[in-house]
């Protein structure tokens, strides 16, 4: 992952004292208010019916909804493709539900126009059309990845542009048109609501029970070391006071050097000491108050099983992911075969490292989940493509079962990317998979 390291990633996980084996349970969103997220699951849509469909071509349904903050859009489509590249599909944007304002688009008068594909538009601003890229918009779409369905978040007062246009304070009128041929479009009328969420309760850091054992995950992009840097490094540390660390891009230094950098501000360590770890090819960084009986590297990425001391017991085997980035499709996808056929192995007494029956299995990390989607269907289905070099594969949790995506969300925001940057739309890059078999997850 280049550019902004933006969030962090953090999990608290319910490691009983004495025993893993616990029922598991689905990640709660009882902190989150009813309405729209911006996740990549579409099961809160259901509700909306659709307001635009086509028969034929590659667009095929248009549903829209939204709340006090943003415009959500679900736009489902006759295919897969990956949104951020390689379509001309173009939303047009009728601020004012007038067709003589704005510039003509069938029956619109469009003030603002943005193409997916090549992740630019415009707004019409008196006389002048002017480039705008998706900050103008505060454009965010989920999922990352490649899908047939795809939903799209625009907010209101993103910016001077919007907010001179009137965005949300009218009626206003979409259009979806994929530019690269002659097929229908999908137009919608659209009254906004603006109806704000429910109040919800305060969100608090503190874990729900001091038993729980706090993960971090973080890419910090090579900022680890600057200066201007260090008091937001701190500030987020000493707000939620990991128990473990995990770092990704993190070049300079070594292990010690940065656990040193950031003692002061992640506290005290559990077991009374801090043990600190770094391998991979793109610099995996571990801080742990239990050791680790074994580092693996897997490519960039690398295996960690930790001994766990008083007042949990036996091992927890943490894959640190820092996966290939970008349009590395097929080096990302090896490594995913690699990392999945390790677990596989682990688990079945065939490596040098022993785990028992039931150990917690965590995959945490810069996972650069963008394009295809095979990748994460090996990550979690353990569908491994490469079966010569690494074996079929086989579900990885010890039921049998997938592992679990947690998929956490903003603190304040229906949203769920883990990543901004310049150039592409926000995404989700940082993944949590677990072995929800026998490992619980408390507050993320």
């Amino acid at each position: 992952m280049t550019g902004k390291a933006l969030l962090v990633f953090v999990c608290c996980a319910f490691l009983q004292p004495g025993a893993f084996a616990a029922p598991a349970r689905s990640c709660n969103l009882d902190t989150l208010p009813p309405g729209i997220l911006i996740d990549g699951r579409f099961e809160d849509w259901e509700e909306t019916k659709p307001l635009a469909f086509n028969d034929e071509g590659l667009l095929k349904t248009l549903c829209l909804a939204d709340d006090a903050d943003y415009l959500f859009l679900k736009v489902e489509l006759n295919r897969k493709i990956n949104l951020q590249a390689d379509n001309r599909i173009t939303l047009y944007l009728d601020m004012d539900d007038d067709p003589n304002t704005g510039l003509r688009k069938g029956t619109l008068g469009a003030e603002a126009a943005f193409t997916f594909g090549e992740r630019s538009g415009w707004v019409f601003s008196g006389e002048d059309t002017i480039t705008i890229q998706y900050e103008t918009l505060g454009l965010v779409t989920a999922p990352t990845m490649e899908s047939t369905v795809f939903e799209i978040a625009l907010a209101w007062a993103a910016s001077e542009q919007e907010k001179a246009l009137g965005f949300g304070t009218k009626p206003l009128r979409v259009l979806i048109a994929d530019e690269a041929g002659e097929e229908a479009t999908l137009t919608a009328s659209y009254e906004p609501k603006r109806l704000p969420r429910p109040v919800r309760q305060a969100i608090s850091l503190e874990k729900e029970s001091p038993m729980h054992l706090r993960l971090v995950t973080h890419n910090v992009n090579r900022r680890h070391f600057h200066p201007e840097k260090r008091d937001a490094f701190s500030r987020v540390y000493q707000a939620l006071q990991p128990d473990i660390l995990l770092l990704q891009e993190a070049y300079d230094g070594t292990a010690r050097e940065i656990l040193d950098y950031f003692r002061m501000s992640i506290g005290a360590p559990l077991s009374g000491r801090w043990y600190a770890y770094k391998t991979g090819e793109e610099a995996t960084v571990l801080i742990s108050p239990f050791p680790a009986s074994a580092v693996v590297p897997l490519g960039n990425s690398a295996a960690y099983i930790l001994d766990l001391s008083e007042p949990y017991a036996g091992k927890l085997v943490l894959i640190a992911l820092s996966m290939p980035c970008c349009g590395l499709d097929d080096a990302r996808q090896a490594e995913a075969d690699m990392i999945m056929a390790f677990i596989d192995n682990l688990k079945k007494g065939k490596t040098l490292e022993y785990i028992p029956v039931a150990t917690p299995i965590i995959l945490a990390g810069d996972a650069n989940l963008v394009r295809k989607t095979e990748q994460y269907t090996t990550l979690t289905e353990g569908r491994i493509q490469d079966t010569l070099a690494y074996g079929p594969g086989t579900p990885p949790d010890w039921d049998g079962s997938p592992f679990r995506d947690l998929l956490p969300y903003h603190l304040q925001k229906p949203l769920s990317f883990t990543w901004r940057g310049k150039g592409f739309f926000p995404g989700r890059m940082d993944f949590f998979i677990y072995s929800d078999s026998v490992l619980e997850i408390g507050r993320n």
